[in-house]
């Protein structure tokens, strides 16, 4: 009798676990990014100098209260970050230009992107999301 109950509670456990695992199904991969509409960047295409240059950006932030700060992440094709400038409601206006620096030997040519990830604040709940990301290029 003792082996027949622990049979059955193997096998129950069993088939919990396989449901458990179904449910935890990751999303496919080619689902829809979840942007946020809390404001935007833009850049134009640049020439790729020798050395360390300044290059720029414009960004606008609509978050929904004045409370707000801005992280912007430069990403190459290679998907490394080369740069990360960030920006604040208490020091920045909600529109402007973000200037940066890079290196050649710290990048390729090609399609870059310009992330922005907003947060702000409304009382004391604090909500955070990316924007849709600029594309620009840098070529030879």
């Amino acid at each position: 009798m003792p082996l027949a109950r622990a049979r059955r509670t193997a096998a129950a456990l069993a088939g919990t676990v396989a449901i458990g695992l179904l449910g935890a199904v990751p999303a496919p991969a080619d689902a829809a990014p979840r942007y946020q509409p809390w404001g935007s960047t833009s850049s134009k295409d640049f020439r790729l100098k020798v050395g360390c240059h300044p290059y720029r950006f414009t960004y606008k932030i609509t978050a929904p209260t004045d409370e707000w700060a801005a992280e912007f992440f430069v990403v190459n094709p290679n998907g490394r970050v080369i740069a990360s400038p960030a920006i604040d409601a208490g020091s920045d206006g909600p529109r402007g230009t973000i200037t940066y620096t890079v290196c050649k030997p710290s990048t390729v040519r090609g399609v870059h992107k310009i992330k922005m990830k907003v947060t702000w604040q409304d009382g004391r709940f604090i909500t955070a999301g990316f924007t849709k990301p600029t594309r620009f290029r840098f070529t030879r």
